[in-house]
């Protein structure tokens, strides 16, 4: 084994030369994985998505962060019988694209947008019933794209 095929197969977190995870695509030990997802659930559980507009076959709902009085987003949810077809939109009052959270040496990093979509996924599209899925996001431009009038 060469000295850079070593290297590459310490965990970037502890330096243990013992990766197993994730499945498939090995970085890290066991101990230090289970840390990262720990700190990833931390984060997610920053967001909350709040149905604002519920009917048969679509829902409307704000998306919040815990940092945040006012949304900082909004998910329209659409069910043809078929698919789920959602449409994201992301309001500039938050920092969608800083990395999410740190750990000393880690080389895998995801912003807030990335952590999203296990937000989405949990809270809106195994609700749904989970199956084949479409997602669009968009970013708005304007301060304030909606009025909520505090009703909520």
């Amino acid at each position: 084994m060469s000295k850079r095929a070593a290297t590459q197969a310490r965990c970037p977190l502890c330096g243990s030369k013992d990766v197993s995870e994730p499945q498939g695509d090995e970085k890290y030990c066991r101990d230090c994985w289970e840390k990262k997802i720990a700190v990833e659930e931390v984060v997610v559980r920053e967001f909350t998505l709040k149905r604002y507009i519920r009917a048969h076959s679509a829902e409307k709902y704000l998306l919040y962060h815990s940092t945040l009085k006012r949304p900082c987003g909004q998910l329209l949810v659409v069910d043809d019988g078929y698919d789920l077809f959602l449409t994201l939109v992301l309001y500039p009052n938050f920092q969608w694209d800083e990395v999410a959270y740190h750990l000393e040496g880690d080389p895998d990093h995801r912003s807030f947008s990335e952590m999203l979509i296990d937000v989405i996924a949990a809270d809106v599209i195994e609700p749904w019933g989970g199956g084949k899925w479409h997602l669009e996001v968009f970013r708005a431009t304007a301060a304030d794209p909606e009025d909520y009038s505090g009703a909520l």
